[in-house]
């Protein structure tokens, strides 16, 4: 992601005494230490003063940053020098590029700092693949209480919701569902994308309990072992469906 500000220098040849200058953030965002990052983001700055070339642009400072929250330490090259294997005596005629690392899983809470909705994003990049983001999940929505109107925090529970949904292994959609409800019990509006969602989650998970309690019945009567609700709770309801019909096939091969 590429973000600019305007940032005003002196200059003697304008008649207002003073020139913009565009300053260029490039953010990235691992979830693993990839080890060709910093050629990445190198070919990311280079297309981008290319474009400002062929437009007669003047080219435009960039500072880039890599946001990482990945379970692994981050090991791989920072600097392009690290990644080009290159004889001493030959340094001084090479690139030099860098890039500063975020790591959010080295860093505590407290030090994550900035407006509420930066923290909450940044809590739930830290936390999202762990095991602690049902425990950490509403204080994570506790940040944006007070800082976001009614409909930007329908907009952000949406978005946290998708990136949930993804990317953990821990946290069932009944969960997200009941700490949103926790969390913002009288600021989601009825029929509201969020109000949707939840009642769709709610449907989902009576669906997943009706399907979940014929699954163990048959599995009785097969003489399988027994799975537990939480078990059965924390599949797809289409995974669910199709141990249903392999278990009522198995059972009408046996009559």
């Amino acid at each position: 992601m590429l973000l600019s500000a305007r940032l005003f220098g002196a200059d003697e040849s304008n008649s207002l005494g003073a020139r913009t200058v565009y300053v260029y953030f490039l953010f990235e965002h691992k979830s693993t230490p990839e080890p060709l990052t910093v050629l990445q983001l190198l070919s990311y700055i280079v297309r981008f003063w290319e474009t400002q070339a062929r437009n007669g642009q003047p080219l435009s400072p960039i500072l880039p940053l890599v946001v990482y929250h990945g379970e692994t330490e981050w090991t791989v090259p920072r600097r392009i020098e690290d990644l080009v294997q290159c004889p001493d005596v030959l340094g001084e005629s090479q690139i030099r590029f860098g890039f500063p690392l975020l790591d959010l899983t080295r860093m505590s809470d407290e030090e994550i700092l900035g407006v509420p909705i930066l923290q909450s994003v940044l809590h739930l990049l830290k936390y999202g693949r762990g095991e602690q983001l049902p425990k950490r999940y509403a204080g994570i929505l506790r940040i944006l209480i007070g800082s976001v109107t009614k409909q930007e925090i329908e907009s952000w529970l949406q978005a946290f919701r998708i990136y949930v949904m993804g990317v953990s292994k821990h946290m069932s959609i009944e969960d997200m569902d009941r700490i949103v409800q926790s969390v913002f019990p009288t600021q989601i509006e009825p029929g509201s994308i969020a109000d949707r969602l939840i009642k769709q989650g709610e449907e989902q998970g009576a669906e997943k309990g009706l399907v979940g309690g014929k699954i163990q019945t048959l599995q009785e009567l097969v003489g399988d072992s027994v799975s537990s609700k939480e078990e059965l709770m924390a599949l797809p309801i289409s995974e669910l469906e199709q141990t249903l019909l392999g278990l009522q096939r198995r059972l009408r091969q046996r009559q």
